[in-house]
């Protein structure tokens, strides 16, 4: 079985090597007294326990509103994507789990195009890459191989084109490294149109909760349909957003004052949890991984239909978001309501149609898709 990322690093590597605590909510918001607060309030939801097969989520590891408001859903563990409606009502499938043209195994990453093209990432139709789809009409539209590690952190942008990071392993200066970029493609292109981020990380093989966190997150990015691109290191020393315009320059640049939180045991636990299931997905089990003891400053970025950037801060349990305005002003703070128990691990997609969220580790033992609108 082919292996994503992190699997074809260490393998590469063997080929060589042959010779604290939690802050309370109301801490977490120290010095945004003079800032709005308001509420994010979970008003639907799709997913079930047991029972219809179709609203079953099994191992959701992507998310993202349709071009006409639909809810797309990326089943690893079925190895497709479930259409919704607004409403919650399953519409139809793309793609299946197989060998086949246009069959997948195992996508990991899920972004849709301004107009509709429906990018994953992972092992399908025989090969190890990237796996493009017409979303109207569910069509394969062909696959892109990857010679090492597939893309990973698609999101999608402006008319056919998406933003994705990737991974390449490199030996040239005698000591392994990674080199990571950040760039746009278009459907059908082989060349980025910008690249905004090109980095170097050494390769650590006694840090494998490191090189899986570098793999799955690395950077958080968003992107919207008038060309820009944010984009936030996932750091526990900085909480910057680098923001670039159409050209592919830095056009801006947030910097948040936010302090470092230590994860407490309990999150030490979901964490590794998280670590090893995305492991797990790759088709590799690396024992003994340890996550940082730190949160991450940021932990996610959206943009919504008003090109306002949603950041979601890594340090409080309850999801919460600074929500700044083009120019870079803070307009208001955003908080899900309901202290939810597994909060700390929801990932989210916003865009025009809305606000939509689903727990890695939900504490319902099952996963579910939640619709959130604001409380003004």
């Amino acid at each position: 079985m082919k292996r994503i990322a992190v699997t074809t690093l260490i393998s590469l590597l063997s080929l060589m090597s042959c010779g604290g605590s939690e802050p309370d909510q109301d801490a977490s918001l120290q010095g945004a007294e003079e800032v709005k607060i308001v509420s994010l309030v979970p008003v639907d939801s799709i997913g079930i326990e047991i029972g219809d097969s179709l609203y079953v989520m099994g191992a959701m590891e992507g998310l993202a509103y349709c071009p006409d408001g639909n809810i797309a859903v990326l089943d690893c563990s079925r190895s497709c994507v479930r259409i919704y409606s607004p409403e919650g009502l399953y519409l139809r499938q793309i793609s299946k789990k197989g060998n086949g043209p246009g069959e997948l195994q195992d996508a990991a990453f899920l972004s849709i195009s301004e107009d509709g093209h429906l990018f994953m990432s992972g092992e399908g139709s025989e090969i190890l890459g990237l796996h493009q789809f017409d979303y109207a009409t569910g069509e394969w539209l062909g696959s892109e191989q990857s010679f090492g590690s597939p893309p990973t952190c698609l999101e999608g942008a402006e008319g056919s084109s998406y933003v994705r990071k990737d991974l390449k392993f490199d030996t040239s200066t005698g000591e392994p490294q990674i080199l990571v970029s950040v760039s746009k493609y278009e459907y059908g292109s082989e060349e980025p149109l910008e690249t905004y981020i090109e980095d170097t990380v050494p390769f650590d093989p006694s840090d494998m909760a490191g090189m899986i966190e570098l793999v799955w997150f690395g950077y958080d990015i968003a992107a919207d349909f008038n060309g820009n691109v944010y984009i936030a290191p996932r750091s526990t020393e900085e909480a910057v957003v680098m923001v670039y315009g159409p050209d592919g320059n830095e056009i801006n640049r947030l910097e948040l004052d936010l302090e470092p939180v230590l994860r407490t045991e309990e999150e030490l636990e979901i964490e590794k949890y998280i670590l090893e299931s995305k492991a797990a997905i790759m088709g590799d089990d690396f024992p003994g991984l340890e996550p940082d003891p730190y949160k991450p400053l940021i932990r996610g970025i959206e943009i919504d239909g008003e090109g306002n950037l949603w950041v979601l801060r890594g340090g409080p349990i309850v999801p919460t978001f600074d929500v700044f305005d083009a120019a870079g002003d803070q307009l208001f703070t955003a908080v899900v309501e309901g202290n939810p128990p597994d909060g700390g691990s929801w990932r989210f997609f916003i865009d025009s149609h809305g606000i939509l969220a689903y727990a890695d580790d939900p504490a319902c033992g099952y996963q579910k898709i939640y619709m959130l609108e604001l409380q003004q």
